[in-house]
């Protein structure tokens, strides 16, 4: 398991270049990336000259989030699946592990048994070009009332529903992302965790909170750093992965609320140390990186490798 830097969530800017420095000063081995930015990269250039930053820092790629509403209608849907051919294509030569793609919470279009059939062929279809590219598609679902707000029917907002879902798909490159916060919110078991193999999981992501919500109460800004207030024991769900084979990327996924007022180096610190004690916690190796240890270090940083932003 490594530690992954996943920018847009904590409320972290900047280009790409300068967020792999930020990623790699701070002792992180992947990150999860801009696909959208770097297909248009692509295009304005070409392969190479794209993805000169990411290949030239032995950074992983984790992943990326999917363009794509599961929830839209017919047209606008079979329009953003034209372009995940191109991300995918682009996404499984960097060798990057998995696109993310959000289940709807709650639809207004149609009751839970229909959606759960035009769900189901929708991700089959995304699924069917990841496959191709050697690339995981990795599903999620959020407990936060956000998603949920205004829409007539629930749809996945729990475990057991997930889950449902997930071993309805045969297909291998479908994967689940963990996520401490909405597996205890919506009622997760460490049985059912330890049910699913580790080559099955795309993404761990990890937060805490100052109590367990009800999903009824549950919202995006319930989500504290791991290890604030210790209600969520994210110790345990290193454990029990790690234990069924997973040796992804491990993700801090606290709301960008948490860091009001800090600079983007003071997030990036606090959220190494996080991610450092909850892999100590789990007898995992780990590795405490600072500023101040770049010059003994031998790591490349993007000086080293002669690139500039």
């Amino acid at each position: 398991m490594y530690k992954n830097l996943n920018a847009t969530i904590l409320g972290v800017s900047g280009r790409q270049s300068e967020l792999i420095e930020l990623a790699m000063t701070y002792g992180f081995q992947g990150l999860d990336i801009d696909a959208e930015d770097l297909v248009k990269r692509v295009q304005r250039s070409d392969f190479d000259r794209a993805t000169r930053f990411l290949t030239s820092s032995k950074m992983k790629v984790s992943g990326f989030d999917l363009a794509i509403d599961l929830d839209a209608d017919d047209t606008v849907f079979e329009k953003s699946l034209t372009l995940i051919p191109t991300t995918a294509e682009i996404a499984g030569k960097l060798q990057a592990r998995a696109g993310f793609l959000p289940l709807p919470a709650a639809t207004d279009r149609m009751a839970f048994p229909e959606f759960f059939e035009v769900i189901s062929k929708r991700v089959e279809r995304v699924a069917q070009i990841f496959e191709k590219n050697n690339l995981l598609l990795g599903l999620s679902f959020s407990t936060a009332e956000e998603h949920r707000q205004g829409k007539q029917y629930k749809f996945i907002q729990d475990v057991e529903s997930f889950l449902a879902l997930f071993r309805s798909f045969k297909n291998p490159s479908i994967a689940v992302i963990i996520d401490s916060f909405d597996w205890i919110v919506g009622g997760g078991t460490w049985e059912q965790l330890a049910s699913i193999p580790g080559n099955r999981v795309a993404s761990l992501r990890i937060a805490d909170t100052e109590s367990i919500p009800t999903i009824a109460q549950s919202t995006l800004d319930n989500r504290q750093i791991s290890g604030t207030s210790g209600s969520i024991d994210n110790v345990r769900f290193l454990q029990v992965l790690s234990k069924n084979g997973y040796n992804g990327p491990l993700t801090s996924f606290a709301a960008a609320s948490q860091f009001a007022g800090m600079k983007r180096d003071s997030i990036v610190a606090k959220t190494q140390d996080a991610l450092d004690h909850v892999l100590a916690g789990a007898g995992l190796p780990t590795f405490t990186r600072r500023p101040d240890m770049i010059l003994e270090s031998t790591a490349p940083i993007l000086e080293d490798i002669g690139l500039e932003a």
